[in-house]
């Protein structure tokens, strides 16, 4: 049995944040393991959420630690600077990218959820592993050439 929101609204009363914040949802009964299969997609897509924020942070740091070597008096490797700069940049956009394809993965199995239907795919999975796996390789060349 689907029900409005406006016909919540008049059995229950929520206030005008819930309605701000909820604009045009569509409440339904849920079914028995419903409730616990979209909270477990709320977890999953916050942990994805830190994880971008921190990537996004430690690529702000490896950017702000070459621009820090400029510092009169340090030694100054111009490529070095360069690349670290870039490295950071690239943390940071790659932060942003797992965060726009982690919410689109959360959007997706919200409306599987809703029509009690799952196609499971783990390529948004293995894309972003595949990402973090260049960068590692990345960063472990970048230490060898320079220790």
């Amino acid at each position: 049995m689907r029900t409005t929101a406006v016909d919540i609204e008049s059995k229950n009363a929520p206030g005008k944040l819930e309605a701000l914040l909820h604009p045009g949802v569509v409440e339904h009964t849920l079914h028995p393991n419903e409730m616990r299969d979209h909270l477990a997609n709320v977890r999953t897509f916050l942990a994805w959420v830190r994880t971008a924020i921190t990537i996004m942070a430690f690529g702000f740091v490896v950017a702000k630690f070459g621009l820090l070597r400029e510092l009169p008096g340090a030694q100054r490797h111009t490529a070095e600077l360069h690349f670290s700069s870039a490295t950071g940049v690239v943390l940071v956009l790659m932060g942003a990218v797992f965060l726009a394809l982690s919410m689109g993965d959360f959007l997706v199995v919200q409306r599987q959820i809703e029509r009690q239907t799952i196609a499971f795919s783990a390529a948004i999975h293995i894309l972003l592993a595949s990402i973090l796996i260049v960068v590692a390789v990345g960063f472990a060349v970048y230490l060898t050439f320079t220790a």
